[in-house]
């Protein structure tokens, strides 16, 4: 099986200083798999070397088979893979149902062109309702996004992220500021939506990251010290330490 997204020796530097020191990781299609470690440890940077924002200072790294190694984000995006952030990135003074739509019509065909209208193309309006409603977000389709509550808008930004047609979505701390019932929406919906898609998640919470997660890699120090079930992950002595404080080996 062709793995969806694989790390093969993947550094980064920043000057003299190593952020990702080496990792070499296989996520398999369709499986959920969570990235946990402590603050600084590298994980927003290895999101960010997998969609292009950071170009790899050295290794490679492949989606679904194909090497992605120091592409541009867009190139990376159009080939199947998209991200959401810890800060929420929408258009704040358009319509929930707006953004949405802009976020799907490269995928469907449709260029920018500011003298043709997409306001009546039905493919668009169908694909359109049928993310809101996998979301949850129909009765709020014409609310301007800036508007929405802070879980609506994250819910939204999902949305967003997964419009385009992407096979493997990356979702940077989803649940991040989230109350305990808002949370659990956010479960229930990436649980969804992951139903046909490779899903990637950086999230502290560890509730959500035992519920959700069918593996589960940990991050410290630029290095994965650990991957394995939520099961093999709860009995990792090294993991135990990196949690409780103690040094684990750089």
């Amino acid at each position: 099986m062709t793995p969806a997204i694989e790390f093969r020796g993947v550094q980064k530097n920043f000057g003299p200083t190593e952020v990702i020191r080496g990792i070499d990781l296989v996520i398999q299609p369709g499986e959920i798999h969570a990235m946990i470690g402590p603050n600084g440890a590298g994980k927003s940077t290895l999101f960010n070397l997998v969609t292009g924002r950071y170009h790899v200072s050295a290794g490679h790294i492949a989606l679904n088979g194909e090497d992605i190694t120091n592409r541009a984000p867009h190139d990376i995006s159009r080939k199947g893979l998209s991200r959401s952030f810890q800060v929420t990135n929408i258009f704040h003074r358009m319509s929930v149902y707006e953004n949405v739509r802009c976020a799907m019509l490269w995928n469907l065909g449709y260029r920018y062109k500011f003298w043709q209208s997409v306001r009546n193309k039905r493919d668009l309006t169908e694909r359109t309702d049928e993310v809101l409603a996998q979301t949850g977000l129909s009765s709020r389709s014409t609310v301007l996004a800036g508007l929405l509550s802070y879980s609506d808008q994250r819910a939204l930004e999902i949305a967003i992220t997964i419009a385009g047609g992407a096979n493997v979505v990356l979702l940077d701390e989803p649940t991040s500021g989230m109350s305990s019932a808002e949370t659990e929406q956010a479960v229930t919906l990436i649980r969804d939506i992951s139903a046909t898609r490779t899903m990637v998640i950086v999230e502290h919470d560890m509730g959500v990251v035992f519920d959700l997660a069918d593996r589960i890699s940990v991050l410290v120090y630029g290095k994965i010290i650990a991957t394995g079930t939520p099961a093999q992950i709860r009995a990792n002595t090294k993991v135990q330490e990196a949690y409780l404080g103690t040094d684990a080996e750089p």
